[in-house]
């Protein structure tokens, strides 16, 4: 007994060393009263996890100890070493204390938990049931931490964090097709085994029933009782107070907050001012194409020197006086959300606005006395709200194309929408296309393939035929727009690019992921009535721009005046204050 006594000391002793002198190594900037702070801190969580096992005599190799130990020094390492080697050299103040904290309550809840279980027979299923699940979905957190650090080689970040979030169970499907079948096999057995064996061995465990001495008994369901409540608690509790919890509830919050545009939006629109300086009597439709993942590296009409014609209709058009094609165009950021709802409203790298705040072209389209349709291939990104959604839903007309699970839906399904527009209104129109967003084998029909064979796994050819396809749907919808609506102005950009053989990251990984097309289109008779806008982009069709700057360039092509409308913002206007030296992407910290 006293050898069964000094082994859980040794065992306290090692796990207080292990978290504390590991919490030293890991953090940067403590101060004195942090690193006093947690040496107390950490004593207690040492001593009480190996106290339930200790009063009942549990070996410290019985799962009941072993698998949450195993659990606890994955928390207790996982976010806080991939933080470090992530952001130790730009970060020089942050620590993880937590992490050890629940890290070692957690063996003491589920050994505590799975001891009081012992003791009544009919509680070994039920018990093996629930202890299972816990353990499973804490394994989980950590392990999905860390293959995200195998993928993109960092911590996760704010951008990963809301592309999780954000993420559409469309694009989750394709993601994992578009990995290697036995990649898939591997993983999907792995997962089943390790329940499986958890199962196992914790059934195994619980079934044999164990006579605990009252006293020691009533202290271990003392344990349990304050643990469960301690660490689970909303407010306060240990779990919502971890780093990796604690961000992604952050991040839940930040996107919550978005939902009050929404709200504001009467109180936006009562203070929004706009005068349409536009003289025409006809009715007329602007349009706006919405790219996805579209690299100008890759685009014929962008870049003379690609080997593959991926733009034959863009190339035709680039003869033409009515296009004018900009090759110095980037986006702000490689991911759509921000991208798209970052074009759509006043917010850009160069203010401070927030979100909930910002007039969208939508609210000055209307003011103009547009009717206002919004047609989207994104698969409702919407399910989330997120904010392209919110925008997107204060269109007149909202639509997305419909999304089956497991099913592909082309582009070209959004021609079917154009006919819905009145061709006797005003019609502002968006479409937002699904491109060439990965997987790229997806997005266009196989009979359509130009390159390579067709069906094939081939990430730059298929990434080509994607881009191909964009090209014959720009062709379809425009000529539509073109030869039914009265189609006066026409405006492309992509929300952001793609390196097709190199894995997407939600890091910013150079301006590769960043070069978009872009491009505009005016008919003769808005040359005629707005020919200081056509002169204007003609002039600067070589100066470099961000697509956060989308918003001004659409107020001036819808020629209006408002007290939300920054002209010095807007490349068709002369007052444009940007130089290339003044722009910026990946959110403003990276100059272009």
């Amino acid at each position: 007994m006293i050898y069964i006594h000094t082994t859980y000391i040794i065992t306290a002793i090692v796990f207080y060393l292990f978290s504390y002198i590991y919490y030293l190594k890991i953090s940067h900037g403590l101060g004195n009263k942090a690193t006093y702070l947690q040496m107390r801190r950490f004593v207690p969580c040492a001593i009480l996890a190996v106290l339930p096992a200790a009063l009942a005599s549990l070996p410290l190799s019985s799962p009941l100890f072993l698998i949450p130990a195993v659990i606890a020094v994955l928390w207790i390492l996982t976010y806080p070493t991939l933080y470090f080697i992530s952001n130790h050299k730009v970060s020089s103040d942050f620590e993880f204390h937590f992490e050890a904290v629940f890290g070692l309550y957690f063996i003491a809840w589920i050994s505590s938990l799975g001891i009081l279980a012992q003791q009544v027979s009919w509680l070994a299923i039920p018990a093996t049931i629930f202890i299972t699940l816990a353990e499973l979905i804490m394994l989980a957190i950590p392990i999905a931490q860390l293959i995200y650090y195998g993928l993109y080689k960092a911590c996760i970040n704010e951008n990963g964090m809301e592309m999780i979030q954000e993420t559409h169970y469309n694009e989750i499907i394709e993601y994992i097709k578009s990995m290697p079948l036995t990649l898939n096999i591997t993983a999907f057995f792995s997962s089943i085994c390790t329940t499986l064996i958890v199962l196992f061995f914790n059934y195994q465990e619980l079934i044999i029933l164990q006579s605990t001495p009252i006293i020691n008994l009533a202290v271990i369901a003392a344990t349990a009782i304050f643990l469960s409540i301690y660490l689970w608690k909303k407010k306060h509790g240990v779990f919502i107070r971890t780093a990796i919890v604690e961000f992604y509830l952050d991040v839940k919050e930040y996107l919550a907050t978005n939902l009050q545009y929404t709200q504001n939006m009467q109180e936006r629109i009562s203070k929004l001012q706009v005068t349409s300086l536009n003289k025409s009597q006809k009715t007329q439709t602007i349009l706006i194409v919405i790219g996805e993942s579209a690299s100008r590296d890759y685009m014929k009409a962008f870049n003379k020197e690609y080997k593959y014609n991926t733009t034959p209709w863009l190339d035709r058009m680039a003869q033409s006086k009515n296009f004018i094609l900009f090759p110095n165009a980037f986006s702000i950021l490689p991911g759509t959300v921000i991208a798209v709802s970052n074009a759509m409203t006043e917010i850009n790298q160069y203010n401070d606005k927030k979100f909930y705040e910002s007039c969208s072209i939508i609210d000055i389209a209307h003011k103009a006395g547009y009717k206002v349709h919004w047609y989207s291939n994104q698969g409702h990104l919407g399910s989330a709200d997120t904010p392209v959604t919110l925008i997107a839903n204060t269109a007149d007309v909202a639509k997305w194309t419909k999304q089956e699970l497991n099913q592909i839906q082309y582009d070209e399904s959004l021609l079917d929408y154009l006919g819905e527009l009145d061709t006797t209104k005003n019609n502002f129109l968006v479409v937002h296309l699904k491109g060439s967003h990965f997987n790229f084998l997806n997005r266009y029909p196989e009979s359509f393939t130009k390159f390579g064979t067709a069906g094939k796994y081939e990430l730059e050819l298929n990434y080509a035929n994607s881009i191909a396809y964009t090209d014959s749907v720009l062709e379809q919808i425009f000529n539509y727009a073109k030869d039914n609506l009265n189609l006066q102005a026409m405006v492309y950009f992509s929300d952001h690019a793609t390196v097709p053989d190199k894995r997407r990251s939600p890091n910013f990984e150079g301006l590769a992921s960043v070069r978009i097309p872009f491009f505009t289109y005016f008919a003769d008779e808005y040359i005629a009535q707005h020919q200081e806008v056509y002169d204007t982009l003609k002039k600067h069709e070589n100066f470099y721009w961000t697509n956060d700057l989308a918003y001004e360039l659409l107020c001036s092509i819808l020629d209006i005046k408002s007290n939300h409308f920054d002209e010095t913002n807007s490349l068709a206007s002369e007052k444009f204050k940007y130089k290339r030296e003044d722009l910026r992407t990946n959110c403003g910290q990276s100059k272009i």
